[in-house]
């Protein structure tokens, strides 16, 4: 799962502050906690996702991001994908993808969701229920699931490649943009939330 924490250390500046100031710094840290995190899942949905991704539900990034807030008591907030789709986190450090078990099933001619995943029913174990589908290796020597189109031999269609492993690419800048975000937008955050609290102090 793909989370992006978000934390302060702006009791340092308390040292100079009044009683009344020191008594608001948590809310006007928190608001700006909170702000900053929205900025950052702004840019995620609006920018660094579907650079990293060819998209074919734009909504899906939009549902699947969530902000967890600050509170006074706790001044941390946090941008994390609710969903804990694992593709996500794969693509922000990149690496080799191993198989639970023989080989990776990699999607070719095969019904995907809106979102980019594969239906349940076209999952290899569930497709490979069925009678016109199995298990062969092409004249390259490839291994594949194939299915027949019709109840003769021919025509077939390759479902997926099956391969011992697979490298996956960093695409998804999800945490060097997020930081980016946080180092740009806290500071006029935090000013802005401040003088909020200060012109709403009770004195």
């Amino acid at each position: 799962m793909v989370t992006l924490n978000i934390e302060s250390n702006i009791k340092q500046f308390s040292r100079s502050l009044t009683q009344i100031e020191r008594k608001q710094l948590p809310f006007a840290t928190s608001k700006a906690l909170n702000d900053t995190a929205f900025d950052v899942r702004k840019q995620i949905v609006n920018h660094t996702y579907p650079r990293a991704f060819t998209a074919r539900n734009t909504r899906f990034i939009s549902a699947a991001l969530r902000v967890s807030k600050s509170t006074k008591a706790k001044l941390i907030a946090s941008v994390f994908d609710r969903l804990g789709r694992d593709y996500l986190q794969r693509h922000t450090t990149g690496g080799i993808k191993k198989p639970r078990g023989r080989n990776l099933a990699i999607p070719a001619q095969v019904k995907r969701r809106a979102q980019g995943g594969v239906t349940k029913a076209n999952r290899p174990r569930q497709l490979l229920n069925k009678k016109k589908v199995f298990i062969t290796k092409t004249r390259s020597g490839q291994k594949v699931i194939m299915r027949r189109r019709t109840k003769k031999r021919t025509p077939v269609e390759v479902l997926y490649v099956l391969e011992p492993s697979a490298r996956v690419r960093k695409t998804f800048r999800f945490y060097e943009d997020g930081q980016r975000v946080v180092a740009t937008k806290f500071g006029p955050n935090f000013v802005k939330a401040w003088r909020r609290a200060l012109a709403t102090a009770k004195r």
